[in-house]
């Protein structure tokens, strides 16, 4: 499988926003920068958020963010986030938003991540 993180490191470091909708396993299923860039479907949506895409080093961090909320009945979060980029710390904040949608008659849930650099 192929890892993506320096092309996305790059787009969020010159970037000032990322947008990402993700699975509860952490499947990217969109993906969209604040340039109005979008990443090639191919390269990023349908890998891991976590452990391919996510555009810094300190994933886990995020990582557990996430588990929390998916398990929690909160409908959206916004918290400040140091994303360690290249070794170099930069502030973001970061909003999580549910969506609940019907496809093929079941529900589905997925989260928007809006990264926001400060």
């Amino acid at each position: 499988m192929m890892n993506i993180k320096p092309q996305a490191s790059d787009l969020f470091e010159y970037g000032s926003v990322g947008l990402f909708e993700i699975s509860d396993a952490g499947t990217v299923l969109y993906c969209r920068t604040g340039e109005g860039i979008f990443l090639d479907g191919s390269t990023a949506v349908g890998r891991n958020f976590f452990d391919e895409v996510a555009p810094f080093e300190n994933t886990e961090e995020l990582r557990r963010h996430f588990n929390y909320f998916i398990k929690c009945d909160f409908s959206s979060e916004n918290f400040t986030f140091t994303c360690r980029v290249k070794n170099q710390d930069i502030p973001a904040k970061i909003k999580l938003v549910r969506v609940s949608e019907l496809a093929n008659n079941e529900r589905v849930k997925t989260t928007i991540v809006d990264i926001r650099k400060l």
